[in-house]
C-alpha cells in the first residue's frame, strides 16, 4: 500500500532523480521517487539494441561510469564529415593547414578540463550556480558568447572546418547560439575519450526499487510547510521536494522566470543497407544550417539518424531501409544562453538535472547536491 507521507519526494526518474535517490538510499533517508519512467533521457529502443537518448560517455564520467556498460570506444579517425556535396575524413593533409589553431584549441581545453573537474567536486556541497560564480575563468566562459570566443582566440576557420560539425552533431545547435563554456565542453572529446555504453538501470535501481512509483504528477501544492503532491486520485504529504524533471515542466513549481533555451532534434533508428556516402565510417557530422545533423552506424545494419525538424529522404543514404523506432526530443537540454539558475528554490524545494550545464555526469552531481543538503 502506498505510504501517505515522506521526508523527501523525487519527482522524474532521469539520472539527476536516480542519483539523488541513491545517495539518500545510501544514507538510510525516508523517501518517494515517482516518475513516469526510469532514465529520462537515457532512453533505450524497444529491441535493447541502441541508445535513444544519450548516445556516449566521457572516460572522466566518474559517479556515472559506475552504472554504464563500456562498449566501443569512438576515436576521430571514425568521423565522416559532410560539406554541401563534399565529405572528408579528420586525418587527411588539409588538417595541416590548422595545425597551429588545433593546438591552440587543446591547450585552452587542457586548462578548462582541470576547472571543469574540479567544478564538479565542488558541486557536489554547493549548487552549480554557485560553484560557477566562485571560478572567475569558467564564469567568464559562461557568460561569453562561443562566436567571440573563437573570434578572440583566431580558430575561426579550423572552428568551420571540423568543431563546427562535430558540435552540430552532439548539441544540435550552431556556434552562433553557444556559450563559450558549452562549446569547450562538447570539445572535450578532443582530449578525453569517448566511448558507447548501455545504462545498467537495473544496477542504478536495485536498493531503492520499492521507493519508487511510476506515475505522473498533476500538480504540487505548499501549504503549512509541508507540499501536496497530486497522482492519480491520490495525494503524497512531503517535507521536502526535488524537481528533477526537464526544466520547461519544473520551472512553474520552482518559480523560474528564465532559462536557456531548449535544443531539439529528431531521430530514426534504422535497419538498412547503406549507401556508398555513409558506408565508409561509423560517424557522419554535417554542416550546422543542415537539415541533416548526425548518422550513427551501430553495426550489422543498425543506425541512428538524426535531423533538425524536416523529414529527410532516407532514400538519399540507404538502398533500402526500415524504421524501427522514431523520437522527438521536443527539449534535450538547455544549453544555449548565459542563465545560471539556482538549485536551492528555498522551503525545501531544490531544482536538480542539466539546466546549467549539460551531460550526464553534470545532471548527476546535480542529484548528489540535493541529496547531501537534505542528509546534512
Amino acid at each position: 500500500m502506498l505510504n501517505k507521507r515522506h521526508e523527501t519526494v523525487i519527482i522524474g526518474g532521469g539520472i539527476s532523480g536516480l542519483a539523488c535517490a541513491r545517495r539518500l538510499s545510501e544514507n538510510g533517508k525516508d523517501f518517494l521517487l515517482i516518475s513516469e519512467n526510469i532514465g529520462g533521457r537515457l532512453l533505450t529502443s524497444k529491441d535493447e539494441k541502441a541508445n535513444l537518448g544519450a548516445f556516449f560517455v566521457c572516460s572522466d564520467y566518474f559517479n556515472f561510469l559506475k552504472y554504464a556498460k563500456i562498449k566501443d570506444r569512438i576515436t576521430l579517425s571514425d568521423f565522416c564529415f559532410h560539406e554541401n556535396e563534399k565529405t572528408f575524413f579528420f586525418y587527411e593533409p588539409v588538417l595541416l593547414r590548422y595545425s597551429f589553431q588545433i593546438f591552440k584549441i587543446l591547450r585552452i581545453l587542457y586548462k578548462f578540463r582541470k576547472a571543469f573537474r574540479q567544478l564538479r567536486k565542488t558541486c557536489e556541497k554547493i549548487s552549480q550556480k554557485n560553484a560557477i560564480e566562485k571560478d572567475s575563468f569558467l564564469y567568464e566562459l559562461y557568460m561569453e558568447n562561443a562566436v567571440d570566443f573563437v573570434k578572440k582566440n583566431s580558430i575561426e576557420t579550423g572552428t568551420e572546418k571540423y568543431l563546427s560539425k562535430g558540435l552540430y552533431s552532439t548539441t544540435f545547435s550552431n556556434i552562433g547560439e553557444m556559450n563559450a563554456f558549452s562549446f569547450l565542453e562538447f570539445c572535450l572529446p578532443l582530449i578525453t575519450p569517448i566511448y558507447t555504453f548501455s545504462f545498467e538501470k537495473d544496477k542504478m535501481i536495485k536498493p531503492f526499487f520499492d521507493n519508487l512509483i511510476i506515475d505522473k504528477v498533476d500538480n504540487i501544492i505548499y501549504k503549512n510547510g509541508l507540499y501536496k503532491i497530486k497522482i492519480c486520485d491520490s495525494h503524497i504529504i512531503s517535507e521536502n521536494i526535488i524537481l528533477a524533471t526537464d526544466i520547461l515542466w519544473s520551472k512553474y513549481f520552482a518559480g523560474v522566470d528564465n532559462t536557456n533555451l531548449p535544443i531539439k532534434t529528431n531521430m530514426y533508428y534504422i535497419k538498412g543497407i547503406p549507401k556508398t556516402i555513409i558506408s565508409n565510417k561509423k560517424y557522419h557530422l554535417f554542416k550546422p544550417d543542415s537539415n541533416i545533423q548526425a548518422i550513427a552506424n551501430l553495426n550489422n545494419g543498425f543506425f541512428l539518424f538524426y535531423y533538425k525538424n524536416k523529414k529527410p529522404l532516407l532514400q538519399n543514404f540507404f538502398d533500402r531501409y526500415r524504421v524501427i523506432e522514431s523520437k522527438a526530443w521536443d527539449c534535450a537540454g538547455t544549453i544555449n544562453g548565459h542563465t545560471l539558475i539556482e538549485s536551492n528554490r528555498d522551503r525545501n524545494m531544490y531544482l536538480i538535472g542539466d539546466y546549467n550545464i549539460a551531460g550526464l555526469e553534470e545532471a548527476y552531481i546535480t542529484g548528489l547536491y540535493a541529496a547531501n543538503q537534505i542528509i546534512s
